[in-house]
């Protein structure tokens, strides 16, 4: 594999938004491992009926967010990335939402994580978007 460093300032912006959103969320995966007793009862309280789904899916979540985490700073397999990070990070809203509907949690208790993770959900789009600058086909890169 040729490594390809960016040699226009849009790439280069691309790509340290890339490897910081990768490192970010590569991050935050691995501290929901590293306190996965309080993150499984976060994940799974207050889902009612789908509380056990909610323990599964805080098993899933953090891997997803390492895996497409790790994938966005090496720059590897884009489409892999794109679809761990993206399920990871929009889970994240909808799972807090889907808290107020089953349990009657007010929104006031719900909206700020789901607002955080759509704000991290808009760097993803931004990621994404910008993800193809360094692909070959545009010339802003020079092989190294």
């Amino acid at each position: 594999m040729e490594l390809k460093i960016p040699v226009h300032s849009k790439c280069i912006a691309a790509a340290i938004v890339r490897v910081s959103f990768g490192l970010s969320l590569l991050f935050v995966g691995l501290v929901h491992y590293m306190t996965f007793t309080a993150f499984r009862g976060m994940v799974s309280e207050d889902l009612a009926a789908l509380s056990v789904l909610g323990t599964i899916w805080a098993f899933i979540l953090p891997a997803l967010m390492i895996v497409g985490g790790a994938l966005l700073v090496i720059g590897m397999f884009p489409e892999i990335a794109a679809w761990t990070a993206g399920i990871a990070i929009g889970s994240i809203p909808a799972g807090m939402l889907l808290k107020s509907v089953l349990s009657g949690l007010s929104l006031s208790s719900t909206m700020p994580a789901a607002i955080n993770a759509m704000i991290f959900l808009l760097v993803y789009l931004v990621v994404v978007k910008s993800s193809s600058c360094c692909s070959g086909k545009d010339g802003c890169c020079s092989s190294k």
